[in-house]
């Protein structure tokens, strides 16, 4: 047989012999060179934000958060509860809180109690807007930014610790149901249309659910703002602005509720009272509630 590529020729001479199959496996070098440049990068860090690192007054706010810090040090068998209690339980188990008020007084046909809780609701939502644009003016960090040893049970958030959004809410909802409470929007009232007496509240008192209510989520409500110092995340200043912030708003839209008791009259009798209070229907044939 011929010797068609001269292998023998180049075996004696001490050269590699010529095969073509491997032109095929040097084909595939770049292909992995290519694809290994096409491989996505890991996305850079976000960049860390400059402002203060702590707001007047300063002494105050750095010393209650160590002594805080250097409690939950020594406290490792909390730290799984106030971890969630700080995080998420907290605000749920306050907003459960308000729905369960909202729903006796819905039950109690109080219109003017539920109106004024709708109005808390809406200054509680206001309140957290307000909180974001206070947070980028005022441009206080994280506590963990100044006090890097810190023990922190949260993730270490990128974002301005003044004031809390957890306490905002802990303050609107706090401050709605409390605000219902004192405002006599249990006593009974005189229709607008019919001109009587509409008793279907039952008297003049408020109900003791309702305090029992009112006075679990004021406690709640503080230890919300307590469980935000002690896993790391807030100063102690940042939680009392963050309260502050939402009573003044919520007292701030309850000036509407002249405006909003009137609008409640008006739709008493329409579908739409139906989510204001219980239907006659159901109600009637009840006997009056003590």
């Amino acid at each position: 047989m011929d010797d068609i590529f001269g292998t023998d020729t180049m075996l004696r001479s001490g050269r590699r012999p010529f095969a073509p199959w491997s032109l095929a496996s040097r084909s595939k070098r770049p292909v992995k060179i290519f694809a290994a440049a096409q491989t996505p990068t890991p996305p850079s860090p976000p960049a860390a934000l400059t402002g203060v690192r702590v707001l007047p007054p300063k002494g105050l706010n750095n010393s209650l958060y160590l002594d805080l810090n250097h409690f939950s040090r020594h406290t490792a068998w909390a730290h799984g509860f106030m971890h969630d209690y700080a995080l998420w339980l907290g605000p749920v188990l306050l907003a459960a809180v308000f729905v369960a008020t909202y729903g006796v007084a819905w039950w109690r046909r109080a219109l003017r109690a539920t109106a004024l809780l709708i109005l808390g609701g809406i200054g509680t939502i206001i309140a957290l807007g307000l909180n974001q644009l206070v947070g980028h003016a005022a441009k206080e960090l994280r506590p963990y930014v100044d006090h890097p040893k810190a023990l922190v049970l949260v993730a270490r958030a990128n974002d301005y610790s003044f004031p809390s959004d957890h306490s905002v809410v802990a303050g609107g909802l706090t401050i709605s149901i409390l605000l219902m409470l004192g405002s006599g929007a249990w006593r009974s009232r005189r229709h607008a249309r019919r001109g009587l007496l509409d008793a279907d509240t039952g008297g003049t008192s408020v109900p003791v659910l309702v305090r029992i209510l009112a006075a679990a989520s004021v406690l709640l409500g503080l230890f919300l703002c307590f469980a935000r110092v002690y896993v790391g995340a807030h100063y102690p200043g940042d939680v009392v602005a963050g309260y502050l912030l939402a009573a003044v708003a919520v007292l701030a839209v309850s000036l509407l509720r002249p405006f909003a008791y009137l609008a409640v009259d008006l739709v008493d009798m329409t579908a739409v009272g139906n989510l204001l209070r219980r239907s006659r229907a159901a109600s009637a044939g009840e006997p009056a509630s003590e």
